[in-house]
């Protein structure tokens, strides 16, 4: 199998770890590149600065420092599907790589959709290998690449609250829950360049079941969201539902860009007291995308045999198309380390590919501008089922995740091999 899906990347680092030291590392990187031609790259002064996570308290910024031990330093070419990977704090001093164009890569962790106090970092710088010369790479600032969200109650609105009120906070496919007494902050990947964030307040206020819908448009990487909630008493005779409450939900959001920047969105706010569905659609005729299959039944596991076929098809009523696709992989034999191996993760965002975007099309499944805004998207694999099958046996779960404006839709394809 490993001649197949090429040399297992972990195999050849453990070979070389037991033959040199941390000092120095050679590897024949970049195949395209006549043998014998060489450069070496100089990491003994290469240092990763995160831009620290950026606190506001009583109106003062202040920092939170960040260990960058744990941080994953990559290396791969400008052309190819090889990586190096390293801990930061275990990475060599002197690389030697064929001539050639290389990127390297710096981030804190393998980022989830949404998370609770985990901001993530990341950097890249391109470089290139000239023969037998010496490259030298220095500083790369990390920024904090995901959103970070926190939720606060004014303590005249605590006094009226039920125990069942929550805010349900979602951009893009991540979604967390922040309880009234959650102090956390939420960080959320940033899957476009300009994110919708949708926060919804349900619960009993007062006695009265209250729901507060808000959506503030054009939310990016490295900024802080902070919603507040606090009270608004109606005006004397107004009325809603035939009953009048003594207060209603007012929100309110604040934004911190990682340089301590603060601007108030109060312009993209709906109307709190608006009635609203606590499960609204943007476009109550529309639906969350279907995925669907004519050529295996999806959710039940299925018996991998010769010349199977595996079509998938994802489709988006809205009329933006689709904002999100991923595929997770759980499989006892698809592990991460083996996927690593082939250029692969266990969590492919086809939206956003980065670096992975060559060996996904490999699999068969469609990238970036082939799957934002599509109405349809269509995938592939039937190609990688005897390579599947060459693992041995095991069953595979290939978890696929579909989001629109109109909400996210999971599916499971279950693949069984013998």
């Amino acid at each position: 199998m490993k001649h197949i899906l090429g040399i297992s990347l972990a195999a050849i680092l453990a070979l070389a770890t037991a033959s040199c030291d941390r000092e120095k590392f050679t590897y024949d990187l970049g195949t395209d590149t006549a043998s014998g031609k060489t450069g070496q790259l100089d990491l003994s002064t290469f240092d990763a600065v995160p831009n620290n996570d950026t606190k506001v308290i009583e109106g003062t910024p202040v920092s939170r420092a960040v260990d960058t031990g744990d941080f994953t330093v990559q290396i791969y070419p400008a052309q190819g599907t090889d990586t190096l990977e390293w801990k930061y704090s275990e990475m060599p001093e002197i690389v030697t790589l064929n001539v050639g164009d290389y990127n390297l890569a710096v981030f804190s962790h393998r980022v989830q959709p949404a998370e609770w106090e985990r901001p993530y970092y990341y950097a890249d710088k391109a470089f290139a290998i000239e023969e037998n010369k010496v490259t030298q790479i220095d500083t790369v600032v990390c920024t904090l690449q995901n959103i970070k969200v926190t939720v606060t109650y004014s303590e005249d609105l605590k006094s009226f609250m039920g125990d069942d009120c929550k805010v349900t906070v979602d951009i893009g496919s991540g979604s967390l829950d922040f309880s009234q007494a959650e102090e956390r902050a939420g960080y959320f990947r940033s899957d476009q360049e300009s994110n919708l964030l949708i926060a919804t307040f349900t619960g009993t206020i007062d006695g009265y079941e209250e729901v507060n819908r808000i959506q503030v448009d054009n939310v990016k990487a490295g900024d802080w969201r902070k919603i507040h909630y606090d009270i608004k008493r109606p005006e004397p005779g107004s009325e809603t539902g035939g009953v009048t409450p003594s207060v209603t939900v007012d929100a309110s959001c604040v934004t911190i860009d990682h340089e301590g920047n603060v601007t108030i969105d109060e312009e993209v706010i709906e109307d709190p007291n608006k009635p609203v569905d606590p499960n609204p659609d943007p476009d109550p005729s529309g639906e969350a995308p279907r995925i669907t299959s004519e050529t295996i039944e999806l959710g039940t596991p299925v018996t991998v045999v010769e010349n199977m076929k595996v079509v998938v098809d994802i489709t988006s009523s809205d009329p933006k198309g689709l904002t999100g696709l991923t595929v997770d992989i759980e499989s006892p034999t698809l592990t991460p380390e083996e996927l690593t191996g082939m250029g692969l993760s266990d969590h492919l965002d086809l939206v956003n590919p980065g670096n992975l975007k060559e060996p996904i099309e490999g699999l068969g499944f469609p990238t970036e501008g082939n799957v934002l805004n599509q109405s349809k998207v269509t995938f592939d694999i039937s190609d990688f089922m005897p390579l599947l099958g060459l693992l041995g046996s095991g069953t595979h779960n290939f978890i696929i995740k579909a989001t629109d404006a109109q909400g996210t839709t999971t599916e499971t394809l279950i693949l069984v091999t013998e």
